[in-house]
């Protein structure tokens, strides 16, 4: 079982990479959502990937 100790830190450009796939699957998801004409879960999924681009800029900016 993997557990996370004090002092044990994640590299931030990992991260980034991370929000950027979620953000990738996210935009997939969005089309997918404008094909099947429902706009409401559409608009959620733009939202969510503005959101997920903007941590990945985050963390990508901040030291290791």
């Amino acid at each position: 079982m993997l557990s996370l100790h004090e002092g044990m830190t994640l590299h931030p450009i990992s991260v980034a990479v991370t929000f950027v796939i979620c953000a990738i699957l996210c935009g997939f998801t969005m089309v997918s959502m404008i094909k099947q004409r429902k706009k409401g879960l559409a608009g959620f999924m733009f939202l969510s990937l503005i959101v997920m681009l903007a941590c990945a800029y985050v963390s990508s900016t901040v030291t290791a």
